[in-house]
């Protein structure tokens, strides 16, 4: 590992707040993009979870425009931790997302069923996957923000299941200004002063038991593909290409294509996925 600071390095720190989490929150989810950080974020709380027999969720938000080496690479983490995990939500439903490449269009709707025939992929078939026809939940409604509809998730997962819920999120502070700030900041509630950790309090209510858990947030690109070689994890081979096609390690980028830094990278589509490209 690149990063050590005290004792120990990023991979046995994280290791520690696994056992933290698994140990002492009462039900656990991962929210997982398909990207390298929430790859290893579940392949590594799959080998804790093992270890400390056991089992927690996952969140799979789909939002259509996507790679296919992404939906290939999720496929396969189904496989991977099936042993550990209780239930994955592939949620395939109409989000509201940014939209930076039009100024006529702010916004952009995934999975339009008034819009199918500009959808990048046909809806995925698997028992797992929770689209506008079987949606359970009555809090969802067509055309939620992205961001609203992980707040609501959380706090329907808590009063489904009760106790003291944490959510693992993939996400890095060295990415960017605003993932440090969003777990550094000093008017966040932490779990027992743990720094990696933050209450979630939802705008319509109070204070609930969900806290948001941050395992990896003091890695580096370098310590992410430093363990995937090291345990030979599997990983998304979208990021292989794009490497080969000349995009720095610190310039990969996935989610969907249209958002503010997203749209900078879209053409690379034309390169490492033609077909996908054409829609």
């Amino acid at each position: 590992m690149a990063k050590v600071y005290t004792d120990k390095n990023v991979f046995d720190a994280t290791i520690e707040r696994y056992e933290i989490v698994f140990n002492e929150f009462d039900n656990i989810y991962f929210s997982v993009s398909g990207g390298k950080d929430s790859s290893v974020m579940l392949q590594l709380a799959a080998m804790a979870a093992r270890k400390l027999n056991k089992k927690f969720d996952v969140l799979y938000i789909d939002l259509e425009a996507q790679y296919k080496a992404t939906i290939d690479h999720v496929e396969e983490l189904i496989e991977a931790t099936k042993d550990v995990v209780d239930k994955w939500y592939w949620c395939a439903l109409p989000l509201s997302l940014r939209n930076a490449v039009s100024v006529l269009q702010p916004k952009w709707i995934c999975w339009d069923k008034n819009d199918t025939s500009k959808w990048v992929r046909d809806m995925p078939e698997y028992d797992c996957v929770i689209n506008e026809d079987n949606c359970p939940w009555d809090w969802f409604k067509r055309g939620m923000e992205f961001e609203d509809f992980i707040v609501d998730f959380a706090v329907w997962y808590h009063g489904e299941k009760g106790g003291t819920v944490g959510a693992g999120i993939g996400i890095r502070s060295d990415e960017s200004l605003n993932r440090f700030r969003t777990i550094v900041s000093s008017s966040k509630v932490r779990y027992k002063d743990h720094g990696w950790t933050t209450k979630l309090k939802p705008k319509q209510n109070k204070w609930i038991d969900v806290y948001n858990f941050y395992p990896l947030y003091d890695w580096r690109t370098e310590d992410v593909w430093g363990v995937v070689s090291s345990f030979n994890l599997k990983f998304n081979e979208i990021y292989e290409l794009m490497y080969k096609n000349g995009v720095s390690i610190h310039e990969q980028r996935l989610c969907q294509p249209y958002g503010d830094d997203q749209k900078n990278g879209l053409d690379q589509f034309k390169a490492l996925e033609y077909e996908t490209w054409d829609k």
